[in-house]
């Protein structure tokens, strides 16, 4: 039988390194999302944000330490966890020459996705596409096929969505709008959020977790890492304080939740 705990954790990083030679990218990452939860994952270029991304999803293998979804250790099951996790890389790749409805529906096919018709109509609905469903790839905006790889990403209904970076190189109002869909599409799943806009993360998340130099140096309600530095005499009264305190010459590192 789970413990009350297992039931609400959705997403374990237990002590998790990982080494590219003589490069460490990540050193002895521990941290735990909530069922439901939007976990922020912020950290400068270089930190190891991406790479935790790719060790969740079952791209990359850790040279140390476990990483459990929804109970599934993800090296000893990768497909199975793969098919709870929906992914969209800082860089989506796409196929030019499709149409919207024809990506999602090779995708779909991929998945092995059920009613798949009704299911891409849906999606493309949903991110504001379905105007433009039978439009090329190539007459998209960025953030139009940000929206669209956010549909692919959904398609087979996973429980977790993992997000690099979704809001980078877009228009202050395409930002907004995929800021809006993506606290929409958090409201029925788990999403694990990695952004450099700290206000995006201050308005989206439950939670976050700072890295720096590949190791976790806090993690917490925004509320709870301003609380932790201000008993340590600093006042930081924005999230983009606390991370530059903690990422630049402060201490240890308080780490909540």
């Amino acid at each position: 039988m789970l413990a009350s705990g297992d039931v609400l954790r959705m997403i374990l990083f237990e002590r998790v390194s990982k080494r590219f030679g003589r490069i460490t990218a990540l050193e002895d990452v521990d941290f735990r999302v909530r069922r439901g939860e939007v976990f922020g994952l912020l950290g400068e270029n270089g930190a190891g944000k991406t790479t935790a991304l790719r060790i969740l999803c079952g791209v990359l293998r850790p040279s140390s330490g476990r990483v459990v979804v929804n109970g599934v250790e993800v090296s000893r099951e990768p497909r199975r966890v793969r098919r709870m996790i929906g992914y969209l890389p800082e860089e989506p790749s796409m196929y030019e020459r499709m149409s919207a409805e024809g990506l999602l529906r090779f995708f779909a096919g991929l998945y092995g996705v059920e009613d798949a018709d009704e299911r891409i109509g849906s999606l493309l609905d949903m991110v504001g596409l379905g105007e433009r469903a039978h439009s090329k790839i190539s007459t998209f905006s960025k953030g139009m096929r940000q929206r669209l790889s956010i549909a692919r990403a959904l398609l087979h209904e996973p429980e977790v969505l993992v997000l690099d970076e979704p809001t980078s190189g877009l228009d202050p109002l395409s930002a907004r709008e995929l800021r809006r869909l993506i606290a929409k599409m958090s409201e029925r799943r788990t999403v694990v959020l990695c952004t450099h806009y700290l206000q995006e993360a201050e308005e989206l998340c439950h939670r976050v977790g700072i890295l720096h130099r590949g190791r976790l140096v806090a993690c917490g309600t925004p509320e709870e890492l301003r609380r932790g530095l201000r008993e340590h005499g600093v006042e930081a009264p924005t999230l983009e304080d606390v991370f530059v305190w903690y990422t630049g010459d402060g201490g240890a590192g308080f780490k909540g939740g």
